[in-house]
């Protein structure tokens, strides 16, 4: 410690339990909390990529504050898959899905200038994948709590012991 003091080592079930919960709860904010990002049709294309499995699902949500023309375009692994445009109206919301192939997918949304959005995009995998920090942060959790567990039922039990002077003789 900085000063100078000392303090009891960490515990290896506290490092499994802060891994595990530290697992969890990291997983839950970056895969589940995500906010629409702001565009405007003055700064061009928006454009995002992805790489996917099988069979993965991606929706993209597109809402405007004034009416517009929407574009939505899908490409995957260069080769377009989806191209919708449609006028939508103040406050209203253009959606769009595609169940990829695998591979790696590209998203393009134009909007007219001077008009104002936010795009969501989520995709769904289809192999659960994203489901594994979950799972390891459990694991590590659960052996933490179950090692610790352990590690108090052992430290219940009272040791007696008898503590002798030594000999006189050894001391020479």
């Amino acid at each position: 410690m900085a000063g100078g003091g000392t303090a009891p080592p960490l515990k290896i079930s506290d490092v499994f339990l802060l891994v595990g919960v530290t697992l969890i709860i990291g997983t839950l904010f970056i895969q589940e909390w995500d906010q629409p990002t702001k565009i405007n049709g003055d700064d061009g294309l928006y454009v995002g990529t992805s790489q996917t499995f099988n069979d993965d699902v991606i929706k993209i949500a597109v809402q405007v504050e004034n009416e517009s023309d929407v574009r939505i375009q899908i490409y995957e692994d260069g080769e377009e898959v989806k191209d919708k445009k449609q006028l939508v109206s103040s406050g209203d919301t253009l959606e769009e899905e595609h169940e990829s192939n695998g591979g790696e997918l590209e998203w393009i949304i134009t909007l007219e200038e001077g008009v104002d959005g936010e795009v969501d995009v989520d995709i769904s995998r289809a192999y659960g994948l994203n489901f594994l920090p979950y799972l390891l942060g459990f694991a590590f959790a659960g052996y933490g709590f179950y090692r610790r567990t352990n590690e108090s039922a052992e430290l219940g039990e009272i040791l007696d012991a008898i503590i002798e002077p030594e000999d006189e003789a050894k001391q020479d």
